[in-house]
């Protein structure tokens, strides 16, 4: 499994991981300055995320969920034990929102039913829930809460204001959007959520998506055939 810087912005700069057999991107964070940051969808391989903490010597502040899918969310609870018993003081694990923790309860056995393999695959228990419109604030890191359901109910996405970029999960890809045929997903509120609370916040606004490669809102916009 590889590791590779995608982008720095600001005093920001970003580390993507593809994790599982599924190339889940799990994100790695932080204030270049202050060396503090944030993993996100942390859903497998362990050791390749960890080994990028220590090798870029960042202090985990949080670990922040887009929602409860297995390949995004599998070793969320063993890495919190790992940040916890390193650094001596609790870890919190934020999101998604709460219509999403019927997934996160059964993380073990969709592991199981998919027929993947990830070591160390726990459900997950999420210190707190977030909501639509939550702002939180890290060390150099500030983040908007949109609530984007129609792939999961609970589906978040996490918008950096200042740094212009947003981690959209499963919700937004290059050219495409996130599967709704789950029995509890729906497509017509995914494009909908999309057009009403991610395209007016600006075409400038980089996407980094839950899987594949990154994109704009412009692009999207002008492009993605599931949103012209």
């Amino acid at each position: 499994m590889e590791r590779f810087l995608f982008l720095s912005i600001a005093s920001l700069r970003i580390e993507i991981m593809p994790v599982t057999m599924l190339r889940q991107n799990c994100m790695l964070i932080w204030d270049q300055g202050l060396k503090k940051g944030i993993v996100s969808d942390p859903g497998g391989d362990l050791p390749l995320i960890i080994q990028a903490i220590e090798a870029d010597d960042i202090e985990i502040q949080a670990i922040l969920l887009t929602h409860g899918h297995f390949d995004h969310v599998g070793v969320t609870t063993a890495l919190q034990h790992y940040l916890q018993d390193k650094y001596q003081k609790e870890i919190p694990i934020l999101g998604p929102s709460q219509e999403d923790q019927f997934l996160l309860d059964k993380v073990q056995q969709d592991v199981l039913n998919f027929g993947t393999k990830i070591d160390n695959a726990q459900n997950v228990k999420p210190t707190r829930f977030l909501n639509d419109k939550e702002k939180l604030s890290f060390d150099g890191i500030n983040l908007e809460v949109l609530h984007v359901p129609g792939h999961t109910p609970g589906h978040i996405v996490f918008y950096e204001p200042k740094a212009r970029f947003m981690i959209t999960g499963d919700v937004l890809f290059k050219g495409t959007i996130g599967r709704a045929d789950f029995a509890y997903g729906n497509e017509g509120l995914l494009i909908k959520t999309i057009k009403e609370k991610l395209l007016p916040l600006g075409d400038d606004i980089y996407v980094l998506p839950g899987h594949g490669i990154g994109s704009t809102i412009g692009f999207e916009r002008l492009n993605n055939p599931f949103l012209i």
